[in-house]
């Protein structure tokens, strides 16, 4: 499995999220085999309690690019923690995901649907999907972590790259660490946690030295007791010897709340805090940001307010530390509850009152329009107080797709318009539009435009779209049918002539095709073209053909075209009959299928030329194939030549459109690809669409 398919994002002190671990199971690094006290019977004993219910994930992710939802593949480790069937995981690992399947321990697969997840812990719970009365064995978290300690020794357990049943070793470095560093601002650190690195704001996590390649995310950290200590989350880039976990008890209470309730409920009070440290001050905390449009703004807390108490309870935060516990019990308070702060504001102290709502995510759900061309996300608060937005309601248009209809509108519409009607039907919220979009472009006579109602930078817009099925993509610049001699040449200019002892420069012939008029009318490869009827044709540099060409693209086909060429050292003459240029590749209509997510397009004169192909070859060539797709896993390759499917032969794409569709009647559980590809022809499976578990 690729290294690419697994999550890698860069954040403060060269951390990343990384997708599972590393290390033969009974290896011991120099780290652990330095430690006197290390019985190889302990780590055995931790071993055998944790590895037997870890799973590997494969993971289906839906990403976006330029307007258009596209298929990957990821992996990460999990580990079963209920005998039916619950698996925890990190967030990271799940994000995006459409499909789940799990490999466990014993090499059994299983498909697995997503419980829920909570990406500001990054934790996530699947669940295999099994027949009825299937049993797992199951390992459980740790009540407490209380007595870890710096030096003690941990096994990080998972599927690094994707190969799984993985062991390392290493010992504990510190147990409540944050990734702020002696030498940065607490605020700087603040500022470079992105959306999906939450986690850092409201837990400390477990600090060790085992090893942690990408596909460990999710994955168990053992003690020697054989216990869930923590949960593998992040790596460091630059070197083996830092890795993250989410400490058990934590990941325990989220891991419980999610299987019971499918989502973690958290209150926003909209302020942020800093501790004390470099402040100078003795007491209290700092009120380091205020969220526009907050309950706190309109309670008139400012930032720079120094907070005395909560509900009467003094407050001290003196080390960045003590920041995430703080930040938790907050959210972990009743949506709708009241904060009493005492607050010291130039000297004077203040009471403020400040009542929570509940936190949303921070990443907006994105969906694609495919009628339209288009990608849009909600306008969340979190959005709308990112771009200025004076409402949250409407859509963010995020990409498009070059030469769609919203690429193509009039005005064309552009990526951070927030699109408010369509057609004069008012558009709220994301479902709205997926509803009102999809309605209306099914509904649509084809080329009847439809009217989007957008605002742009405050300026309220109108714009005329008309929708257009993605299945058919039409060709690349379209052009009108030409002339064509059916060769390749070669500029040969007069400097290049009198250095290979030829009389004069002129156009010489390095490829003949079969079949065309440079082939009937005798004309060889080597011969040097020097006149198109009565006027002489001289290139003008090495690499330029247009003199020749625009000659033959100019002529009447079907009509004589009289060639003057060299041959050794004799002129000769000959008449083409120049006949329609054969449509190359880029001018050729394709097909996207989103059922396999797979591109196609028919075989050109070119190909046949190209793969020596026979004259009566039939079959289509697969263009794009996204790797989280069915296409992608069934291993067909981009540039195969398709020929059967299923149980029938493809000639053409509409005999790939009837293979399909006969196939999907079949019910059958696998689909089969006969491909050529290169001097091989192979057969592939995978594992039939229809059949897909929601």
């Amino acid at each position: 499995m690729s290294r690419l398919l697994f999550q890698a994002t860069t954040f403060a002190c060269a951390v990343f999220l990384t997708s599972q671990s590393t290390l033969a199971a009974d290896a011991v690094p120099a780290a652990a085999a330095g430690n006197a006290a290390l019985p190889a019977a302990s780590m055995t004993i931790a071993r055998d309690a944790v590895l037997p219910h870890v799973v590997s994930i494969l993971v289906v992710r839906e990403d976006f690019s330029g307007g258009e939802a596209r298929l990957s593949l990821s992996g990460g480790t999990g580990t079963i923690i209920r005998a039916d069937g619950y698996i925890a995981t990190n967030a990271h690992v799940t994000e995006n995901g459409q499909r789940f399947r799990v490999v466990l321990n014993d090499q059994r697969e299983f498909p697995a649907k997503l419980i829920g997840t909570d990406a500001v812990s990054d934790l996530a719970v699947l669940k295999i999907v099994a027949p009825a009365g299937t049993v797992f064995g199951f390992a459980s978290f740790s009540a407490s972590v209380s007595d870890l300690k710096p030096g003690d020794t941990v096994l990080a357990m998972g599927a690094p790259w994707g190969m799984r049943d993985s062991v390392s070793a290493g010992v504990i470095n510190n147990v409540n660490r944050l990734m702020v560093s002696l030498f940065e601002d607490e605020a700087d650190y603040e500022q470079s946690l992105n959306d999906t690195q939450a986690t850092a704001r409201y837990y400390a996590w477990i600090q060790h030295d085992a090893s942690i390649s990408p596909g460990n995310s999710g994955g168990p950290l053992v003690d020697l007791q054989g216990r869930i200590v923590g949960v593998n989350t992040r790596g460091n880039v630059f070197g083996g010897d830092m890795a993250f976990s989410i400490p058990a008890p934590i990941a325990r209470s989220v891991v419980d709340t999610l299987i019971a309730k499918g989502k973690v409920t958290r209150s926003d009070f909209g302020f942020g805090v800093r501790s004390l440290r470099g402040t100078g001050l003795s007491a209290g905390a700092l009120i380091s940001d205020v969220d526009r449009g907050s309950a706190a703004e309109k309670a008139g807390l400012k930032p720079g307010d120094l907070l005395r108490s909560l509900d009467g309870v003094a407050i001290n935060l003196l080390e960045p530390e003590e920041i995430p516990n703080f930040r938790r019990e907050l959210t972990e308070r009743k949506v709708g509850s009241t904060l009493a702060m005492q607050i010291d504001r130039n000297g004077q102290n203040h009471t403020v009152g400040v009542v929570s709502i509940e936190q949303v995510d921070a990443k907006p759900r994105e969906i694609e329009i495919p009628h339209f061309g288009l990608s849009v996300i909600e306008v969340t608060a979190n959005v709308a107080r990112a771009r200025y937005l004076e409402s949250t309601e409407g859509v963010l248009v995020q990409g498009l797709r070059t030469g769609g209809p919203a690429a193509t509108a009039q005005p064309a519409i552009l990526a951070g318009d927030r699109i408010t009607a369509v057609n004069g039907k008012p558009v709220k919220t994301l479902s709205d539009f997926e509803r009102l979009a999809g309605t209306l472009a099914e509904g649509s006579e084809t080329g009847t435009p439809l009217t989007i109602s957008l605002n742009r930078r405050g300026q309220s817009l109108l714009a005329l779209i008309t929708p257009a099925p993605k299945r058919l993509i039409p060709p690349v610049n379209p052009e009108l049918d030409k002339a064509w001699a059916g060769w390749e040449v070669q500029p040969v200019p007069s400097t290049l002539a009198a250095q290979l002892d030829l009389a004069e420069g002129g156009f010489r012939v390095t490829r003949v095709y079969p079949t065309g008029p440079a082939m009937a009318a005798g004309i060889k490869v080597g011969d040097l073209i020097t006149a198109t009827g009565a006027n002489p044709v001289k290139p003008s540099g090495l690499k330029e053909t247009s003199a020749l060409d625009l000659r033959v693209r100019n002529a009447e086909r079907n009509q004589p075209f009289p060639v003057t060429i060299m041959r050794g050292i004799e002129p000769m003459t000959f008449n083409l009959t120049l006949i329609e240029q054969p449509k190359p590749a880029e001018k050729t209509e394709r097909l996207w299928n989103d059922k396999l997510s797979i591109t196609l397009r028919a075989i050109t004169f070119y190909d046949r030329i190209e793969r020596q192909l026979v004259e009566n070859q039939q079959g289509v060539i697969l263009e794009r194939i996204e790797n989280g797709g069915y296409g992608g896993l069934a291993h067909l390759r981009e540039g195969d030549l398709l020929v059967r499917l299923g149980g029938a032969s493809v000639a053409d794409l509409a005999g790939f459109e009837a293979a399909l569709a006969a196939a999907e009647r079949s019910g059958a559980d696998k689909l089969s690809f006969l491909v050529m590809r290169g001097a091989e022809t192979r057969l592939l499976f995978v594992d039939a669409p229809w059949r897909e578990v929601k």
